[in-house]
């Protein structure tokens, strides 16, 4: 028999197809012997019909090509409800096989879609299924002990609307809004220095701006809390020279929290404007002012627009976090300052009313998201002019 079969039109390898449909098949059985008996029959099951595909593909036989992708592309989809029936393991392993199989079925012309693949299927199983859930959810009425009832209500959009509400999330916008100028304020000069450092100090201050990532977010906020606290080196060292009588109070404020937003989200800004900047050819600004340019000019007219990519992706980076941030505000802001995740978090955690939760959750993802749009379709045109 010919070591290479005719597969929807292309070539595929035969005895490859053949050896991932039989390992499948066999892991499939292997898995379903240590499984309760609704999952093992699902399981054996599906071992089964890889091995009567594989027997299908490798003796040529019509349509075999057809059942297989129709076998991977239920096997993906298959694995992510399994996750939730039979376990994240048992479902891990059903998807990935499925994809095996997909990789090896599938024309060497088209496997470069297939780097799509493991994006699409962490998308798919972490965000879309879980904010489907969500929007369920949001839909629905709280228990009388917490939980859900599946009574369809739009009462917790309506109480989303409330006045305080309404305030809570202007309060976060703004706070995110601030945090990020000041990141771009502080990042920009940095990354700009970064980039116009000789290189064989690149790489070490790129190290620099990236060892807060070496130490857990958390302990760096609590670290913050004592330098700002009264009796804090701040405190105490403006107190030593005389310069105040008493402490300042600068922990459980608004712009305590603004100043933890920054020290956490700063590197957020920076490495994507270095990106940008290090590409950045400066021929062109020595260009504008042989042609008379000052340096503001040749900033804003040059090195600006070519580097707008650069701060409206950083400012994604950073603004997103900080619209959202619970920690932070929690731990630095006290009951003073309440951010719109305080209140997500509350809802969730301490009072589990989960559809109101739910519906605050998708409301400021849309806000976010429309923000984020308006942003970027602006900057578009920046660029362009």
């Amino acid at each position: 028999m010919a070591g290479v079969l005719r597969f929807g039109g292309r070539t595929g390898t035969a005895l490859g197809v053949f050896g991932v449909l039989v390992g499948s098949g066999v892991a499939l059985l292997l898995l379903a012997q240590n499984t309760e008996p609704p999952g093992r029959m699902i399981l054996g099951g599906l071992g089964l019909v890889d091995g009567v595909l594989a027997a299908v593909w490798i003796l040529g036989l019509p349509g075999a090509s057809s059942l297989i992708l129709a076998r991977a592309g239920a096997g993906l989809v298959g694995g992510v409800g399994a996750m939730f029936a039979l376990g994240l393991e048992r479902g891990l392993v059903i998807a990935l096989l499925s994809m095996i199989l997909l990789i090896a079925a599938l024309p060497r012309a088209r496997l470069p879609m297939l780097l799509i693949l493991p994006g699409t299927f962490y998308l798919l199983v972490f965000f879309s299924f879980a904010v489907g859930i969500i929007a369920v959810i949001s839909f629905m009425k709280r228990g009388p002990y917490g939980g859900i009832r599946w009574i369809f209500t739009l009462e917790n959009y309506q109480r989303a609307l409330d006045p305080l509400y309404i305030q809570i999330v202007l309060t976060s916008l703004w706070i995110a809004l601030v945090t990020t100028v000041l990141c771009l304020l502080i990042g920009y000069p940095v990354a700009y220095a970064m980039a116009r450092a000789p290189a064989r100090w690149r790489n070490t201050l790129l190290v620099l701006t990236m060892i807060p990532f070496w130490t857990n977010f958390l302990v760096r906020t609590l670290a913050l809390m004592f330098v700002l606290r009264s009796d804090g080196p701040i405190n105490g060292l403006l107190m030593a020279m005389g310069l105040i009588p008493e402490p300042l109070p600068l922990l459980f404020t608004q712009n305590a929290v603004i100043l933890g937003l920054v020290y956490g989200q700063l590197p957020f800004m920076i490495l994507p404007l270095y990106a940008t900047l290090e590409r950045f050819d400066f021929s062109l600004v020595e260009a504008a002012q042989d042609l008379g340019a000052n340096e503001w000019h040749a900033f804003r007219r040059v090195i600006w627009p070519l580097t707008l990519p650069g701060v409206l992706a950083g400012s994604t980076l950073v603004f997103i976090p900080s619209v959202g941030a619970f920690i932070t505000p929690d731990l630095l802001g006290g009951a003073k300052t309440i951010m719109i995740g305080n209140v997500i978090q509350y809802q969730f955690l301490t009072v589990r009313h989960w559809p109101f939760g739910s519906a605050l959750s998708l409301i400021l993802m849309a806000m976010v998201l429309a923000a984020t749009m308006i942003y970027l379709r602006v900057g578009g045109r920046e660029r362009v002019l």
